[in-house]
């Protein structure tokens, strides 16, 4: 299997992608380095195929990714070709069925996917998500009100829920 990895310079700071054939595999959030997208590939099983650089644009990853941090794109239309458990990937779609710019608690989450003390095991899944900007884990926080966790740090976190606050370019105000 081949894998075809990209960067975008968000000006928070850059990300890494990687696709397949099949659609998105792993991104990193911004600041994370290369390193870490090849260690959300081994967390995948794809520990060693071989990555080429995606100068096709496979899936317009790289092209949406840029649209979302210029504040013009909400939703991701693009293939996902993601592994994990069946837990996982319960919990990766309700996170996926959070409204941009909501937030919800991890005891939402819990709830939604049918484990309502599975708080704990949520957080979890979510730290193990190899597409957090697609599966918006950023938008998962503490019931307190609290940010939580978060794998590119508390920094990066604020900056995507402000971001999402802020709307698209157009409705900014000045």
């Amino acid at each position: 299997m081949q894998v075809y990895t990209g960067k975008l310079d968000t000006g928070f700071g850059v990300v890494h992608y990687a696709v397949s054939q099949q659609g998105a595999v792993a991104i990193t959030v911004p600041g994370q380095d290369e390193s870490e997208l090849l260690g959300l590939l081994g967390r995948q099983g794809l520990g060693g195929v071989d990555c080429l650089p995606d100068t096709q644009g496979l899936h317009h990853v790289g092209r949406e990714l840029g649209e979302y941090f210029s504040g013009t794109r909400r939703d991701f239309t693009f293939p996902l070709d993601m592994q994990g458990t069946q837990f996982e990937l319960r919990v990766w779609q309700a996170l996926r069925d959070i409204p941009y710019g909501e937030r919800r608690s991890y005891a939402d989450i819990a709830r939604a996917v049918g484990v309502p003390k599975g708080a704990r095991a949520v957080g979890q899944a979510n730290s193990r998500n190899p597409l957090p900007l697609v599966v918006p884990c950023h938008r998962v926080c503490a019931q307190d009100g609290g940010l939580g966790g978060f794998a590119g740090g508390l920094e990066c976190k604020r900056f995507l829920l402000d971001l999402e606050q802020r709307g698209p370019v157009g409705e900014r105000s000045h």
